[in-house]
């Protein structure tokens, strides 16, 4: 379904699973690795290009070692910088580093003396300091050298992780800045936090990820193609429009009504048999040229809502231009008391109401599915000390109140009702401009309407955003 998202111990422990089960020497697992890795390097490094190698003490030190011998057997031109700032060295890294002194390749030591006197003319650097080994924040002298080669000119290139960042942040010190970082076989959730983000990928070292489900809470994936696929709704050549569903999209208040449309729209081109949108009249203005789209006008607020007959519909998308004024505050605040049967999406406006009444928070129906984007998540849920701090939060309060909460970002993290956390890397910057989230809520709510799970059509809705506003 994709890749794990895994504490640095968590990484460690689906290593030593793979190389027991499959079974496989780990040194073996570590040149399947790194060979892996030079196909992906091989994408973006002409043969005639340069490369400064980067080697810590521990077993990232260990992958640079291997991947500068792969590379320098392939024609590359690359030179290795080997740490030797303590008498501690990996199992790992000392047989790379018996085989790499049988080769041609130009070493170079950097020691507590030299770091400060680091630099680099290559056109790569690779950075293979720690990666994901690391628990603390880097001290003196290797802070000097991450400063060093965040001021080359280079392109920097982190292998698992940037060194310096932990498995859920930066330790308050310096951490490689990379243009790239290639992940081996999973992700840390500080690889997911927009702070540290650059360009991620993951590469498939065939990892038992059947040994995942052994080792703890974080151990969900960003989303994959045959993943989404499979969950979304199977195509029926003999369906007709009762057969999938009818929606319920209210906002659109005086001037914001575009917003409400764009849901509307995205929710009958997903596939929605029936759609309506429920807001004042200069919405029409908008939906008027989408004759599938039908209307019910309201002034959204507290005694209006008695006009809505809520037995019509399988799902409802609440927010979008929906305003913040005291008749929404009736609206929604009613609204949720009223519905408790049917699914529903809560998101923009919707939230901010909630954000600035927090006693509604208890007033969510079970099964409802939030959409924040991350001022909306600081309104709701306030601000936290930590991601993991945040994400532990997240998780337990969508467990406790049964409700589904997407934290929209680069990488979007859904937080299931039943405990799964899935985050989804497909954001881009097709995204940065207005309307998109009122497009997911579009998206999901139609999903839903045609019979989808709460938690199905959020991982779905999230994963083909991006599709659809490309």
């Amino acid at each position: 379904m994709g890749y794990p998202i895994l504490s640095a111990q968590q990484k460690k422990e689906l290593d030593k699973n793979t190389i027991i089960s499959e079974p496989i020497p780990s040194n073996d697992l570590l040149e399947r690795a790194c060979y892996r890795l030079f196909l992906s390097l091989k994408k973006i490094i002409t043969i005639d290009q340069t490369v400064d190698i980067i080697c810590g003490q521990g077993n990232n030190g260990a992958d640079g070692l291997c991947l500068a011998r792969i590379m320098a057997f392939h024609g590359y031109k690359v030179c290795v910088y080997k740490l030797n700032i303590t008498d501690k060295f990996s199992v790992e890294y000392v047989f790379q580093n018996d085989l790499l002194l049988q080769t041609q390749i130009e070493i170079k030591e950097i020691n507590k003396y030299n770091c400060k006197f680091f630099s680099s003319s290559a056109d790569f650097i690779i950075d293979a300091i720690f990666g994901s080994g690391i628990n603390a924040a880097v001290k003196s002298p290797i802070d000097i050298l991450i400063e060093k080669i965040n001021q080359s000119s280079a392109c920097i290139i982190s292998i698992d992780q940037p060194s310096g960042i932990g498995t859920w942040s930066s330790f308050e010190g310096p951490f490689v800045r990379a243009h790239k970082t290639i992940c081996i076989g999973s992700v840390t959730p500080s690889m997911l936090n927009r702070f540290y983000l650059q360009d991620i990928e993951i590469i498939d070292i065939g990892l038992k990820q059947d040994n995942v489900k052994l080792l703890g809470t974080f151990i969900q994936s960003p989303m994959s193609d045959s993943f989404v696929q499979g969950l979304m709704p199977k195509a029926n050549r003999h369906a007709h429009k009762g057969m999938k569903g009818h929606s319920l999209l209210l906002g659109g208040n005086k001037g914001m009504s575009g917003a409400i449309a764009l849901s509307a729209i995205a929710c009958s081109e997903i596939g929605a048999g029936n759609v309506t949108v429920g807001s004042v009249t200069n919405t029409l203005n908008y939906i008027d040229h989408y004759p599938n789209i039908q209307f019910l006008e309201n002034k959204l607020d507290g005694q209006s809502i008695d006009t809505i007959d809520f037995t019509k519909f399988n799902a409802i998308g609440i927010g979008p231009g929906l305003g913040t004024n005291a008749y929404s505050l009736a609206f929604v605040s009613i609204l949720l008391n009223t519905v408790r049967n049917i699914p529903m999406v809560i998101d923009a406006d919707a939230l901010n109401i909630i954000g600035q009444n927090k006693n509604l928070i208890a007033r969510i129906p079970p099964g409802s599915i939030l959409t924040p984007h991350p001022k909306e998540l600081s309104s709701v849920f306030g601000e936290f000390q930590s991601q993991e701090v945040q994400w532990a939060h997240l998780s337990n309060l969508a467990k406790t109140m049964q409700i589904h909460i997407l934290a929209k970002d680069t990488y979007s993290v859904l937080f299931c009702a039943d405990g799964e956390i899935f985050a989804n890397g497909n954001g881009n910057e097709s995204l940065a401009k207005g309307g998109s989230g009122d497009t997911l809520t579009g998206l999901i709510t139609g999903l839903l309407s045609q019979g989808m799970t709460a938690k199905d059509a959020a991982i779905c809705g999230m994963y083909q955003l991006v599709k659809y506003r490309h």
